[in-house]
């Protein structure tokens, strides 16, 4: 029989996509949920969120690897993030490390992690790795997924870009020549998918769509006019006026007690020139390839 997976973040974007993909095969999960749901042939979920540590104990018993997706990508203070970013990590490594075998555990972590500098967000993801391949967890098989922007049926943070793209505007920021690297999420459930079925592949990974230097602001606009047969306007955004209503917007989220998406953490990862990765690592070790490029993949993602 295959061996159980423990899974975090099933309900949100990736870790509801990969869930599918292991009903499909039938492959036994546990999933953690906040709300009751029911179970199905091959899931079993688990009511709790990553505070509730007797939740995360019963999730994690008898699995032989645990996924863990789950992550704040929204909040109004560093503390928002650390909240669920680091501590939510440390509860489930705690957990983990009191199972005999230790199960493998690989973390979806962010390319954004690089510039820990940069944001909140990407400080908090930067602690939960550095936290991951501390010597506390040493005996834990330990595996880090650095994806680029991740995009595809289900994804809310970059569904509007496209939407407007589908109009005819795409609003772009950044230096001309900046490049970004992108990755449908059907990729990332096969690489996670490569990885629960090799046994032993421990390390960083970094992972993209294998565009070769990525993606430009005109290519991505080059992109929905094949999809879509119509001109797409590229309308720049300068840098100065985001970082202006990331302030604006970070004030109101505060007051109004909402989590911020746009802050000017976010604008710094926005305007940086090159968040382009490198996949060798990881199709040497997995022989993992990415299928999708953004010509293929964008329509699925509106």
């Amino acid at each position: 029989m295959t061996e159980r997976v423990a899974l975090t973040g099933a309900t949100g974007f990736l870790g509801s996509n990969l869930l599918a993909a292991l009903e499909k095969s039938n492959y036994p999960a546990r999933a953690l949920t906040r709300r009751p749901r029911a179970d199905t042939t091959s899931t079993s979920w688990i009511n709790g969120d990553l505070n509730n540590r007797p939740a995360l104990d019963e999730l994690v018993e008898g699995c032989s690897s645990i996924i863990h997706c789950a992550g704040a990508t929204r909040g109004n203070s560093l503390e928002d993030f650390l909240e669920v970013n680091l501590k939510g990590t440390e509860n489930l490594l705690n957990a983990a490390r009191k199972i005999t075998p230790a199960p493998r555990f690989l973390l979806i972590s962010s390319v954004a992690a690089r510039y820990p500098e940069y944001s909140w967000y990407a400080r908090s993801k930067s602690m939960a790795e550095t936290l991951l391949m501390s010597d506390d967890y040493a005996a834990l098989p330990r595996t880090i997924y650095r994806p680029a922007a991740v995009y595809g049926p289900g994804d809310r943070e970059m569904r509007p870009l496209f939407r407007l793209m589908r109009r005819g505007f795409l609003a772009g920021t950044g230096a001309p020549g900046a490049r970004i690297s992108l990755i449908h999420v059907a990729d990332l459930v096969n690489a996670l998918l490569m990885w629960l079925q090799a046994g032993e592949a421990q390390g960083l990974f970094e992972l993209d769509d294998g565009t070769n230097e990525g993606y430009r602001w005109k290519d991505i606009a080059a992109a929905g006019e094949a999809a879509w047969k119509r001109r797409i306007i590229h309308i720049r955004v300068p840098a100065t006026l985001l970082k202006c209503a990331a302030h604006a917007n970070l004030q109101l989220a505060r007051a109004f007690r909402y989590p911020a998406m746009l802050t000017p953490g976010k604008v710094n990862e926005i305007t940086h020139k090159n968040w382009v990765c490198d996949n060798t690592p990881l199709t040497t070790t997995l022989g993992w390839k990415p299928q999708i490029s953004l010509r293929d993949g964008i329509d699925t993602a509106t």
